[in-house]
C-alpha cells in the first residue's frame, strides 16, 4: 500500500508543478502583453500630444520664402503668383495644412490632402508654389 501512496503523492506533486508552470506562463504572457500595450499607448500619446508643437508651415514661391505660419495656429490665406496670376487658397487648422482651392488646371495640389508631419510637402507646379511642414 505504501508503494501506491508514494506514486500517488509523486503524481499529485508533478501535476501541481505543471499547474504552477502553466499559471506562471499565463502570468508571463499577460505581463508581456501589458507591457506591449503600455509602450504602444505611450507612442500614440507622444504622437498626439507633441505633434506640431514647434512645427511651422513654410510657403515658398519661385525659390524664395513668402510666408511662415505656426502649424498649431489658424490661417486661411490666398497666395497669388505674380508671373501668371495663378492663385492657391491655403488653409491651416487643427495642426494640419492643405490647399482648399487652386486656379491651376490639374488641381494636384488640392488632391495632396491634409499634411501635418515634418518634411511633408504640397507642390503646385503651374503656380510654382511649395508648402512645407518643418519642425
Amino acid at each position: 500500500m505504501k508503494g501506491y501512496e508514494r506514486r500517488d503523492a509523486a503524481e499529485s506533486k508533478a501535476s501541481g508543478s505543471r499547474k504552477d508552470r502553466d499559471l506562471k506562463r499565463r502570468n508571463d504572457l499577460r505581463l508581456i502583453a501589458g507591457l506591449v500595450l503600455l509602450v504602444t499607448a505611450l507612442f500614440a500619446a507622444r504622437g498626439l500630444y507633441f505633434r506640431g508643437s514647434g512645427a511651422r508651415v513654410i510657403v515658398s514661391q519661385n525659390g524664395s520664402t513668402l510666408r511662415e505660419y505656426p502649424l498649431n495656429g489658424f490661417a486661411d490665406d490666398v497666395i497669388t503668383n505674380p508671373e501668371n496670376g495663378g492663385q492657391n487658397r491655403l488653409h491651416i487648422s487643427g495642426g494640419r495644412v492643405w490647399v482648399t482651392d487652386a486656379s491651376c488646371p490639374d488641381k494636384v495640389c488640392e488632391h495632396y490632402g491634409k499634411i501635418s508631419q515634418d518634411g511633408e510637402v504640397i507642390v503646385c507646379l503651374p503656380n510654382r508654389l511649395i508648402i512645407t511642414v518643418a519642425e
